[in-house]
This record gives C-alpha cells, structure tokens and sequence, in this order.
C-alpha cells in the first residue's frame, strides 16, 4: 500500500494529538547513554564487517576497537523516541539504543564515545511542531545537552581533543552548543576536531569561527549535509531555512536565502563521490523510526551473518542546489535500489543521512584526529 504525504502526516497527528502535552520532570543529573566504563554501552561493540560489491560477491573484514583511544567523541542522537509526551524523560529506551548503535559506535575505531540521554523532543513532539511551530520544547531538550556538555568537560575530557558527531535533532543541539560554548572560547575551540552534524540545515550564518571543512586535514571545521534522491519539494524541511518548520528553534540564523551548508563526506574523505554505506545487521527496535525504514527501503532494511554490513546497494552523492534548496543529491550506482522519501518527500532520504555515509564519515574523523594530533602534539 501507497503512503502519501497527507496520510503520513495525518498519522503522525493522530499520535501526537493522544500525547500529554506537560514536559518530563527536570532532572539536574547527567545520565548517559555511551560512556567509557559502562558495562551496557551500545557505543561499543562487535564491527565485524561484510561488505558486498554491486555484483553480489562480498568480503569480510574484522575491526578492532582500541582500549586507549586519544581523541573523544561527543554524539547527541536524532529524534528517535516512542515515549507519547512532547518532550522524553532521560530513559535508555531500546530505540534509543539503536539509533546509538546505527550511528555512533563506528566511530569507537577511533573516539572514546560519549553520548548523554536527554529530553529530546519526541517523534510526536516533532509531528506537533510541524503544525504549531512553537519550538520551545527544544529548550528543554538543550538544557540537558549542555549540562552533560559541562559535565564531560569537568569530569572527563582533561584537554583532550573532540569530535561532536550528531544527526537532525542531535544537529540542532550541537549547532546550538557550537553557537554558545565553542565559536567565542578560543582555548576550547582549538580541541575542536570536527563536528559531524548532518541534517539539521547548519548554515554559513551559524558561526565566526568554525568554517565548513574543506578537506580531510581541514581540522576546526563542520560537516553537514541533507540528502534527497530527487528534487526537494517547495516546502521542504531541509536543505533551505525559510521552510523548516523547527527554524526559529535555540535561537539559530534562518532567513529566506540564507546558504544552507553542503559537504560531501565522500569527497571530503578521499573517496570520489562514492557514498560508503555501512548498517547494523540487527533490526531496529520497534517503533516509529523502524515502520519509517520500512518505507524508506521498499521493504526491510538490509541484513548480514555478520554485525556490520556494507550492502550490495551502492550510491553516489553530489552537492548541489535544488529548487532553492542546498542537498547532497543521492544516486543509485546500477541496480541499486531506489530509496522511497520517508516520512515523505520533504525530508528526503533524512533517515540514512548518516549512513548512507557512514565508511566516509569513520574514515573522514580519523584522518582529521590524525592531522590535529600532528598539528598538536
């Protein structure tokens, strides 16, 4: 059965019509999700890899994870939460778990990964925002983000080097932090690797001192980007400020014109315009993001016999601006499968920004924390 862009919507109403709108009880405690030393961390983990060519043939690869790694990475995850209020209590929930799985715990090769549980705003939080536009649920979720930013810095990062890595929600979170506790501070910026921060319409009005990264050496930089994998409709969520419905969110630059940033992470690691796709085997929890996946691959998603897997579909990725909007424009190499826009064509491919380019992304991270600790001893 055919979803369209009326239906979903719909759908996503309904759920956050049912929800309480009150926010979860404050909580003054940093919680974390990934940390050095927790015994249930989804940040680590097997990444034993099968990696198949467009042709069917495949290869494995085991990848080690090291003890002692000297750079650190700070990941705040995308909208992911099945909890029915706007905004999520500070719960490890098996989403949750998954998204961190799904995204972060690649960069275990070479980060110690720390992600905080926050109260993000909830897939019915973001269906309620789209319709209302008021943004203040975010704030909330913010004021968890840079409490756990405070306390990473007091309590674990002793002068070391930093990669803040995030996705749509998580993006926004970190452009804000960037924006407030980064950009001005001069001694802190200078620990600043990179910041992977996809999805969430990162623009060249965000900050003075923290360009977009122009190579794999750049060091100090943003890598941002939004995929589609056909022309953005006039109203599309990313790509351009004036039509995302989150834009006066955190207080961020938006305006109709305002020059959306676009860094290819292939190119930027050496590797052409090829995209390195890498997923989990395991299936995603259960849930609003999982029945989106479903949509997004015409089916479910693709599986291995080992952890990891590079699927047999493979794609290539080119900056370019669309009908207004500024996107990594997503193309099928031969026979790949054609990725259906999910939730709908507004946000594109949004769902796999980070792993539509994930092999980029690991191997982009760990030439920048090469270049930076040569640069800085």
């Amino acid at each position: 059965m055919g979803y369209t862009r009326s239906m979903v919507r719909a759908a996503l109403l309904a759920v956050a019509a049912a929800c309480c709108i009150a926010a979860a009880p404050a909580g003054a405690d940093v919680k974390w999700l990934c940390r050095p030393g927790l015994a249930d961390n989804p940040c680590r983990g097997d990444l034993t890899t099968r990696y198949f060519r467009p042709d069917g043939s495949s290869r494995v690869r085991k990848h080690g994870v090291p003890l002692y790694p000297r750079v650190d990475c700070f990941y705040v995850y995308p909208t992911t939460s099945n909890q029915p209020s706007f905004n999520a209590t500070k719960a490890a929930d098996p989403e949750i778990k998954s998204i961190a799985k799904y995204q972060a715990q690649r960069f275990s090769r070479r980060c110690r990964v720390f992600a905080p549980l926050y109260r993000q705003v909830t897939t019915a939080g973001v269906a309620r925002i789209t319709v209302t536009h008021d943004t203040t649920p975010y704030t909330l979720a913010y004021s968890d983000v840079a409490e756990a930013w405070h306390g990473y810095l007091k309590r674990y990062n002793h002068g070391r080097p930093f990669v803040l890595l995030g996705h749509s929600q998580g993006s926004r979170m970190l452009r804000a932090l960037i924006r407030r506790e980064i950009d001005g501070n001069r001694k802190l910026r200078r620990r600043l690797v990179s910041a992977i921060i996809p999805g969430a319409n990162a623009n060249v009005a965000d900050f003075k001192n923290v360009p977009a990264c122009a190579s794999s050496h750049s060091t100090t930089c943003v890598v941002s980007y939004h995929s589609f994998n056909e022309p953005p409709p006039d109203d599309t969520r990313f790509g351009r400020t004036d039509t995302d419905p989150t834009r006066g969110a955190l207080g961020l630059p938006w305006r109709k014109g305002l020059k959306v940033i676009c860094t290819n992470p292939a190119v930027l690691a050496g590797d052409g315009r090829n995209e390195r796709t890498l997923v989990p085997s395991e299936p995603f929890a259960p849930g609003v993001i999982s029945a989106l996946l479903v949509r997004l691959y015409n089916g479910p998603p693709p599986t291995a016999d080992k952890p990891w897997l590079q699927p047999q579909d493979h794609y290539t990725g080119r900056c370019m601006r669309s009908n207004g909007a500024n996107v990594l424009m997503v193309a099928p190499v031969g026979d790949a499968e054609h990725l259906t826009p999910s939730p709908d064509d507004t946000w594109g491919i949004h769902l796999v920004d980070v792993n539509v380019a994930l092999g980029n992304l690991v191997s982009l991270v760990d030439r920048q924390a090469t270049a930076w600790l040569r640069r800085n001893g």
